[in-house]
């Protein structure tokens, strides 16, 4: 089981940190130790599509912070 602590648009795995970046209006890129995690891309109010790395469909989600946790969820 990997620990997950959220620090202000951070999420820390262990010693690893991903960091979000709202590179457009309603769409953010994830990144940690250097590398591209994937991306979170705001549909409409409340809908979120997380993408990894390859850009292929993690899914729909309800929240932003539930699309970023499928995005590093993927890479755990």
């Amino acid at each position: 089981m990997t620990m997950v602590e959220r620090v202000a648009g951070r999420i820390r795995e262990d010693r690893s940190i991903a960091t979000w970046h709202e590179v457009d209006s309603g769409f953010w890129v994830g990144n940690a130790s250097g590398g591209f995690l994937g991306s979170v891309e705001r549909l409409g109010r409340a809908r979120y599509l997380a993408r990894d790395e390859f850009s292929r469909p993690l899914g729909e989600y309800v929240g932003l912070s539930y699309a970023r946790d499928a995005v590093v969820e993927r890479h755990t």
